[in-house]
């Protein structure tokens, strides 16, 4: 339930908002999860402060470092400039988007501690939908972060993304 009528009506959910508690959009930055900053703006209304997260773990950056020799602050910008170009996409502008970057061996475990770091009201995120062995040797983000969230957790799937996706780019 999203609340009262009038918050239905400005299209936003109840603490999210202007004065409200942030939406935490944790991303992987695929082209597919860049529609979830179009759902946080959806969710938030026009004020809400969303921010942004992507996670890599330092085998991802050592990864970099050894094929480009990209120095790690350049790293962590490159990530931040690809979640801004897609909050951009979404059409959130820049004042409402805060971008963070984590390090973390744990993404799930990254993930809850900004949210409570944050005292965000929600977290937006996508699934891959993974299933079988695939599943068992890469595991479940999303499953960890519902597991063990004390926020509320909307986990969107990644074809509903792309539906949206769609949808947003005839709508423009």
């Amino acid at each position: 339930m999203l609340g009262t009528g009038q918050e239905r009506a400005t299209g936003s959910v109840t603490g999210m908002g202007e004065g409200g508690r942030p939406i935490l959009v944790a991303t992987d930055l695929s082209s597919q999860a860049a529609g979830l900053f179009a759902v946080a703006r959806r969710l938030g209304g026009p004020d809400a402060e969303i921010v942004a997260l992507h996670v890599y773990s330092p085998e991802d950056y050592l990864e970099v470092h050894r094929e480009t020799g990209m120095p790690v602050d350049q790293y962590v910008a490159n990530l931040k400039a690809e979640m801004r170009f897609q909050a951009d996409r979404a059409g959130l502008p820049a004042g409402r988007v805060r971008c963070e970057v984590a390090e973390s061996w744990s993404v799930p475990e990254a993930i809850l501690d900004r949210a409570g770091q944050e005292r965000a009201a929600l977290i937006v995120m996508a699934t891959h939908g993974r299933t079988g062995l695939r599943r068992a040797l890469e595991g479940s983000v999303a499953e960890e972060v519902l597991r063990h969230a004390r926020t509320p957790v909307l986990i969107v799937p990644l074809a509903a993304l792309e539906e949206l996706r769609t949808t947003e780019v005839h709508a423009a």
